[in-house]
Order: structure tokens, then C-alpha cells, then sequence
């Protein structure tokens, strides 16, 4: 694979690259760092990191959750809002996938050609979606 120039970090790799980069192979945390790489976090990242903090699930993201914007910035990344086109092609995907913070990643992933970086293999499965991950 060449190397991209936008990337869409899947909402465990950022939180990754934030908190625990050694999680990420240094290949993709070179590309994540690269400051070539516009980086792309899905509004539905902010979504799914809050709900797991406020359901316990993900007490180490306190941080995230309260300085998201600054967290963003730190890292050069862009959020990328959800459009009512990502949403329709998120809700009508046939995938049996039925997280809905994954099935807006994907539909956004394909919608907007941007490889995803996740180690999720549901959407390196999934067809039309591009995975860094090496």
C-alpha cells in the first residue's frame, strides 16, 4: 500500500495514539504522526468515547472527554462531522455489523475514500473499506 495522505483513525486507535501508543504498530503510529497525514477522528469517536465513559466502561478516557478539542488539536486531526448521507449509507449498509459507531465509520470511510486506521477486522472485512494497520 502507498502511503495516504488522509487517514481516519477508527475510535480505538485514537484513543490509542493518545493514551497507549505502543498499541500501534510504528509503521501506522509513523503515519499517524507524519505531519503530511491530515488525520480525520469521526464525530461518532466523541460519541462512543463519552457513552462507554459515562457507562464506566472506559474511566481512563476522563481525560479525552473533558479536553476532546484540545486532545484533537494536539494531534493536527480535523473531526469530520456525520452528514445525513453518511448516516443513510451507516443505517442501509448490508453488514450484519450492528454497532452503530462502527457502521458510521465505514459508511464514512467509503463515502469520503479514506482508509481507516483500526485494527477491527469486522472492517477490514467489510468491502469498500481500506485498513492501515501494519
Amino acid at each position: 500500500m502507498g502511503v495516504s495522505s488522509r487517514l481516519l483513525l477508527d475510535t480505538h486507535a485514537l484513543l490509542w495514539t493518545l493514551l497507549e501508543p505502543d498499541r500501534i504498530p510504528a509503521p501506522t503510529l509513523d503515519l499517524i504522526r507524519d505531519p503530511g497525514t491530515e488525520l480525520l477522528i469521526s464525530a461518532a469517536s466523541a460519541w462512543e468515547i463519552a457513552t462507554k465513559f459515562r457507562l464506566g466502561k472506559l474511566d481512563e478516557a476522563q481525560a479525552v472527554v473533558l479536553g476532546y478539542a484540545d486532545h484533537l488539536r494536539r494531534l493536527r486531526a480535523s473531526e469530520l462531522p456525520i452528514t445525513g448521507h453518511h448516516a443513510l449509507t451507516a443505517g442501509t449498509l448490508t453488514w450484519a455489523h450492528r454497532d452503530p459507531f462502527d457502521r458510521i465509520i465505514a459508511a464514512q470511510a467509503m463515502i469520503e475514500s479514506i482508509p481507516v486506521v483500526t485494527v477491527d477486522r469486522a472492517l477490514a472485512e467489510f468491502p469498500g473499506v481500506h485498513v492501515v494497520w501494519r
